[in-house]
């Protein structure tokens, strides 16, 4: 009788595919291929393992949309070493995963080593590598029993990663090539062999580019397989499983974050027209959630958006909210927002860039992604991969479409040049916020608040004078002083006049320590 994986039995193949991993860095490490670029690391290859396959797990997991607690668990107990100090109780902090992201970015320094061992004697150590590592990312991804078209994708897009990366696929897919893949996820063959799945049958670059690149990925369950047969006793039990909440309970949960979420929209100084615009959008959204609940006809929209404005006017702000509005009305399942430029999409050499914004798109599914400055992407001067960034940008969105959405960002002219530069882009791009600038009065009240915020009490005094200095500025120097961008470098600046004169202060009271007067204000 087929059983499926328990647990236990998914922690010890991981395990068990990680000591090969151990072996084959072995080999490297006795036949001299690691002495190079020991030296110039200076760490062993065993760090580099443990941080490699770290990387992978916690990428995968974040492509899957699943790095809860026992994904957790499970990265921080496959390797010897626990390098990012993984905990099952507490989420991955940023600086962690700029680090992986980083290690993720560079070459696959360990796969390279193998290729070089292949090339040089006819091996398949980089295929037995490869093989190794993918069944300890299924045995993370089988936790859960059901395989998404985000494992099959994600796994893909790694291997064409990998594959750019070594420069040449000849030993890597003599092995283990999308044939094989296709047939690990179809028929959890864990525990067999690559060498003996060189044929089959159905391609796993078809299943791809036919339901997820479609956007109609159909999930791809878990199939039982043949397991040791159950003993007496279990080895653990399974914890059971939380009640779902009440859906009424729930449906005043959600109605309680939107509307804290509208007040804080609501509470923004100034943007008037950018928060009647939200409010219709919401309204929008909402009636078209009671027609699918009803099982009316759905028109098909785009909830990309085009914020046009100069800096400083609270475009990111807006992004970060309408993230989390569009998570509480079901549109995205995260409501995180990735915040990008030109600089993080697009590379200096030829097949860089489309593997870059894969990258990004990738971190942003489930949320939204931010392009500021988008127009820069659109550049004449020659060699410029701009062009290849948003047409990666173009395909990435249609793919993710249910749950991806992307906000551009820039000056008003630049951005309308930009939507021009691909066709693709205006199609999807129907949704237009401008954002004015502050007016002097929304500019001090800009500047109490960041004061408030900190701490900190704006004296009458000082601030008329500020409003005197911001009045007093021709076009080119307002324009210069980038609205609540240029708030905050005159508070910063006053902060610190203050903190001069309150030292000359013996024994300041708290009162002095927390009020700005008009002479601290330049």
């Amino acid at each position: 009788m087929p059983h499926t994986y328990t647990r236990a039995q998914l922690d010890g193949i991981a395990r068990e595919n990680y000591g090969l991993l151990i072996s084959y860095c072995n080999i490297l490490e006795s036949e001299g291929y690691w002495e190079t670029p020991g030296n110039i690391l200076r760490q062993s290859i065993r760090s580099i393992l443990d941080m490699y396959v770290q990387t992978v797990l916690i990428r995968f997991a974040l492509y899957c949309q699943k790095l809860g607690p026992e994904e957790r668990r499970f990265i921080a107990e496959v390797t010897d070493t626990n390098v990012y100090e993984i905990s099952p109780d507490e989420e991955i902090n940023d600086r962690v995963l700029g680090e992986v992201g980083r290690f993720y970015d560079s070459p696959p320094i360990l796969l390279q080593l193998c290729g070089l061992r292949d090339n040089s004697c006819g091996s398949g150590l980089i295929g037995l590598f490869f093989d190794a590592l993918l069944n300890i990312e299924l045995s993370m991804a089988f936790i859960d029993t059901v395989k998404t078209g985000f494992v099959a994708s994600f796994i893909h897009d790694y291997f064409v990663k990998v594959e750019a990366f070594l420069g040449t696929s000849s030993n890597y897919s003599a092995i283990v090539n999308e044939r094989y893949i296709f047939k690990k996820l179809c028929d959890d063959s864990l525990e067999k062999s690559a060498a003996h799945l060189k044929e089959a049958g159905e391609s796993f670059e078809t299943y791809v580019s036919t339901y997820i690149y479609s956007g109609t990925a159909k999930p791809l369950e878990a199939r039982a397989v043949v397991a040791p047969a159950p003993q007496e006793k279990e080895e653990e039990e399974e914890e059971p499983v939380a009640a779902a909440p009440e859906p009424v309970q729930e449906e005043k949960k959600q109605e309680s974050a939107l509307d804290k979420l509208l007040e804080e929209l609501g509470n923004l100084v100034g943007l008037a027209s950018v928060k009647e615009e939200v409010g219709s959008l919401i309204n929008l959204i909402k009636v078209r959630n009671m027609r699918k609940e009803r099982g009316l006809p759905l028109m098909d929209m785009s909830f990309h958006m085009v914020f046009m404005g100069n800096p400083g006017t609270g475009k990111t702000t807006v992004a970060r909210l309408i993230s989390k509005i569009y998570k509480e009305l079901g549109l995205l399942s995260k409501g995180t927002l990735v915040e990008t430029d030109r600089s993080g999409l697009v590379a200096g050499y030829v097949g860089q860039t489309a593997l870059k914004v894969q990258d990004v798109v990738h971190k942003a599914i489930g949320g939204v992604l931010f392009i500021d400055e988008a127009y820069s992407l659109a550049s004449d001067t020659q060699n410029d991969f701009g062009d290849e960034a948003i047409e990666t940008l173009v395909k990435l969105m249609e793919d993710h479409r249910d749950n991806l959405v992307v906000i551009v960002a820039g000056y008003t002219d630049d951005m309308k040049r930009f939507l021009k530069r691909n066709q693709g882009l205006v199609s999807r791009f129907n949704k237009y916020f401008y954002f004015d600038d502050y007016n002097n009065e929304e500019l001090i009240s800009i500047l109490i608040s960041m004061a408030k915020g900190a701490g900190y009490e704006i004296s009458e005094g000082a601030q008329n004078k500020a409003t005197s200095i911001i009045a007093s500025m021709d076009e080119n120097e307002r324009y210069k002083f980038g609205n609540a961008r240029g708030i905050r470098n005159m508070f910063e600046r006053m902060v610190a006049a203050q903190a001069n004169r309150v030292c000359m202060i013996e024994d300041p009271s708290v009162e002095e320590l927390c009020e700005i007067l008009d002479e601290d204000v330049n």
